[in-house]
């Protein structure tokens, strides 16, 4: 998997949790591990443990 920031689009106001919006909360929670380590708060090794856990979370709960 590729860590790049991506934009995918908006179509109009939608809760976002994990159950309402599954992608679009692992991508934003993914943006917030890439800015923390682009800010020098995470190094490189904290950056992917991070990022495996989130995805075994999300494959966890059927993302």
């Amino acid at each position: 998997m590729r860590n790049e920031p991506a934009f995918l689009g908006s179509s109009g106001e939608i809760p976002v949790n994990q159950a309402a919006a599954p992608e679009f909360y692992r991508l934003y929670q993914q943006s917030v591990l890439l800015a923390l380590k682009e800010q020098g708060a995470l190094s490189e090794i904290q950056l992917r443990y991070c990022l495996d856990l989130l995805d075994h979370r999300h494959e966890k709960c059927g993302g």
